[in-house]
């Protein structure tokens, strides 16, 4: 399938550029996405989002990977690397959201071919993420690779009820054969 999203790295963050990120984050919520909203932020919260995405832009340790298809944001989701100097090779991916309209249109495995190349090109070999337990999200990080490495039993709470989180991880080395069928990046060497 032809990939239909142009996807970019940001390392600042415009303003229409963040309120493009609010209405993705927003829509994907509205169709039950588990992103810590349950649906339209108030401005405040709009405000304090698009700050912190700005914030953690500005450390220099994170990176945004935006898609949009003619102008429609369709994806988004942030790289992270570790501020811990022991900890330098591992990097945690958040914020994963795909609009509704795009699911099932090779837009995950574009965007984790872009986000193995980033990581390879920053030396980062490991990538984690939490996600709370049976949502979509779980399943698909799961179906790329992602193994479990942590249950948190109270990890989010919706409405009065508790839900559990996994933290889950994969090698860097591990997501590249699953998105490139095997083909090692020019300059790297793969080791098992």
């Amino acid at each position: 399938m032809k990939d239909i999203v142009h996807l970019k790295w940001l390392s600042d963050l415009a303003d229409a550029e963040g309120q493009i990120i609010v209405e993705l984050v927003e829509r994907t919520a509205f169709e039950g996405a588990t992103l810590g909203y349950a649906g339209r932020m108030s401005n405040d919260e709009a405000e304090a989002f698009v700050a912190e995405l700005r914030y953690r832009l500005s450390k220099g340790d994170s990176l945004a990977l935006v898609g949009v298809d003619e102008g429609n944001p369709v994806f988004f989701c942030m790289l992270t690397r570790s501020a811990m100097p022991n900890c330098r090779h591992r990097a945690e991916l958040s914020k994963g959201v795909v609009h509704p309209a795009y699911r099932g249109q090779n837009i995950i495995p574009q965007a984790f071919r872009e986000i193995v190349l980033k990581a390879e090109a920053l030396g980062i070999e490991q990538l984690i993420l939490d996600v709370r337990e049976g949502s979509r999200a779980h399943l698909l990080w799961q179906r790329f690779g992602f193994k479990s490495y942590g249950v948190l039993d109270d990890y989010a709470r919706v409405s009065g009820e508790v839900y559990r989180g996994h933290f889950l991880a994969q090698p860097v080395c591990s997501l590249r054969k699953q998105v490139f069928q095997d083909k090692p990046s020019k300059g790297s060497s793969q080791h098992d």
